[in-house]
């Protein structure tokens, strides 16, 4: 049994349809990339599985049950937990306040809150940060503590929505390697990205999406190589390249 399993979802704006019998399985301790060009659903996708939107057709289970009309924090306590491609933090609570709000997902105490929280903050590498407001950090900082309080709430499937958007190189290395870890945890990763370096590196599959439909799935290698998606996303000088 697949951890997360969609079947056929389908999300309408008026006559847009952003996603069109959308259908995937995820599997527990993977690392499935998810690309497309903008506009293609991939958000739609992630707030639609995630409990931020409602579906209008198709449906979600999670560990096998059913959780297609479960809201956000539902899903959240089940076990599953996001990113979002714009950074939303609570820029004038501290880092380590911030990640105390996820931490809460799992405790009314504040002193295990804290723990859980100080505990996250050294795996991403912000403890060192814990006491300076969340809008202080860099780019890069703040999307580390926005998946550090994601973290916090003791997720089994982690989706990460652009994650590594905005890094320099460096940066991006060390991101990829901080999911690299993370997954070493324990936790399934879904991943969103354009950085194709660094996603087509760390996915053990990629999904690619279009106008809102699933156009392929397959390992990175072949990917790569789908003439569908170097015409729809990758573009020749990527096939060149790979």
């Amino acid at each position: 049994m697949a951890l997360l399993e969609v079947n056929n979802l389908t999300k309408r704006f008026g006559g847009l349809v952003a996603n069109d019998s959308v259908s995937a399985e995820i599997n527990e301790g993977e690392i499935v990339g998810l690309i497309g060009p903008n506009g293609a659903g991939k958000t739609t996708l992630f707030n639609c599985i995630s409990g931020f939107y409602s579906s209008d057709g198709g449906s979600v289970a999670f560990e096998g049950k059913d959780i297609t009309r479960f809201s956000a924090d539902q899903v959240c306590r089940k076990g599953m937990a996001r990113t979002f491609q714009i950074v939303k933090i609570f820029k004038d609570m501290t880092v380590l306040e911030n990640v105390m709000v996820g931490a809460f997902c799992r405790t009314t105490s504040p002193e295990r809150a804290q723990q859980e929280a100080l505990k996250t903050l050294e795996l991403v590498g912000l403890v060192e940060k814990k006491d300076v407001p969340g809008g202080s950090l860099t780019i890069a900082g703040k999307k580390r503590l926005e998946l550090a309080r994601a973290l916090a709430t003791q997720p089994r499937l982690l989706m990460l929505d652009e994650t590594m958007a905005g890094l320099n190189p460096m940066e991006t290395r060390e991101a990829v390697e901080l999911l690299r870890k993370i997954n070493a945890q324990g936790v399934t990763l879904i991943v969103v990205e354009h950085v194709m370096e660094a996603i087509m590196t760390i996915s053990d599959r990629i999904m690619v999406l279009d106008y809102g439909k699933k156009i392929a799935e397959d390992v990175p290698e072949k990917i790569a190589q789908n003439e569908e998606v170097i015409k729809a996303y990758l573009g020749e000088r990527y096939y060149a390249r790979s």
